[in-house]
């Protein structure tokens, strides 16, 4: 009876102590999280005179093409069934075109990352931010004003509107967050071509850095947050079609890095990188995203854009700029296929 009675207290104690460590972690996941900055749900948007005073395009002298006009342009816009493939959950990662003291900006990089539980497959699919489209409620323009007008959600209400899917959750970060979280890991690694070397030491990154004493080579180089930035943003060197495979580059190069941490690092790492992430989504949420989801990113990743190959025409709207057309039920077909 008294090694029974033992035996039961030996069970008790390791029990109690059990569910006190996993309540303080359990508190101490939910502190950490709440470093992360939530946007106000009842988000702003822009007057109609404030958006077209943000996005309007002057024509380009530079542009002797012909120029068609918004009213003979505009892709037919359906009300398509909104919907995802069953098992799949889909973030959006926006890359906010923002400088230190600037309000919202528009949406400089637009990554759907879509997580398939039922084939174990990790999507990311960049949206390319001259697609032109429908925005509810202003008309048409380019995807990127989208942000700008009304935040994640007249973002993921056009994405819904157009292409028929539903986003679950938006991660935004700034140029400085997005720089600042590079840092934090250490870099990153890239391979640059010669043209990327020149262009990226000729322009530097804008205001931040000019580039010149940027020691780059043609190959592999280690990236710090500046250059990572200045190699995302190279648009002029081909087009928006290379930049957001360098965007996809730079996201895969921060996801190795976040692989080969230690687990204490990446709890260190995480204490001070939240900060610099802007999100939607509850402390519920992004503990059961991660827990579901991590894992995959050990395994293939796919890579793609929308609009696809093959799937839009290119044109200057006079007022609006260089477009791409989209064929939307090509591209949502296509959205559907994970």
């Amino acid at each position: 009876m008294k090694y029974q009675r033992t035996v039961l207290i030996t069970i008790c104690v390791v029990l109690a102590l059990t569910l006190t460590g996993l309540i303080g972690a359990a508190v101490w996941v939910d502190r950490t999280l709440d470093k992360v900055d939530r946007v106000d749900p009842t988000e702003y948007t822009l007057s109609q005179e404030d958006a077209s005073a943000m996005t309007e395009e002057p024509e380009q002298e530079e542009h002797t093409g012909p120029t068609v006009q918004p009213e003979d342009i505009a892709p037919v816009v359906t009300t398509p069934t909104v919907s995802q493939p069953q098992n799949t959950v889909n973030i959006l990662l926006v890359g906010q075109d923002r400088r230190e003291g600037e309000g919202r900006q528009r949406s400089d990089a637009m990554i759907l990352c879509t997580f398939n539980e039922a084939t174990d497959r990790f999507t990311m699919t960049s949206f390319l931010r001259d697609t032109y489209v429908y925005i509810p409620g202003y008309g048409h323009q380019k995807l990127n004003a989208a942000y700008a007008y009304g935040g994640f959600r007249l973002l993921n209400e056009t994405l819904a509107v157009n292409f028929g899917i539903h986003i679950d959750g938006n991660v935004e970060v700034d140029f400085s967050g997005f720089t600042g979280i590079i840092d934090l890991l250490g870099g990153v690694d890239i391979e640059l071509s010669q043209a990327e070397v020149d262009y990226m030491i000729a322009n530097g990154n804008f205001e931040y850095s000019d580039g010149t004493d940027w020691d780059l080579k043609p190959g592999v180089n280690h990236l710090t947050g500046d250059q990572a930035l200045a190699y995302a943003r190279i648009r002029k060197l081909d087009s928006d079609f290379g930049r957001t495979g360098r965007q996809r580059k730079v996201l895969l190069a921060l996801i190795g890095q976040i692989r080969g941490q230690k687990l204490s690092t990446l709890l260190e790492l995480l204490d001070q990188m939240l900060p610099l992430v802007t999100t939607n989504m509850t402390n519920g949420q992004m503990i059961d995203y991660a827990t579901r989801f991590l894992p995959m990113l050990g395994g293939d990743i796919r890579s793609r854009y929308i609009p696809a190959a093959g799937t839009y025409t290119e044109e200057y709207v006079s007022g609006v700029g260089a477009c791409l057309i989209p064929d939307l039920e090509k591209n949502r077909q296509i959205l559907q296929e994970d």
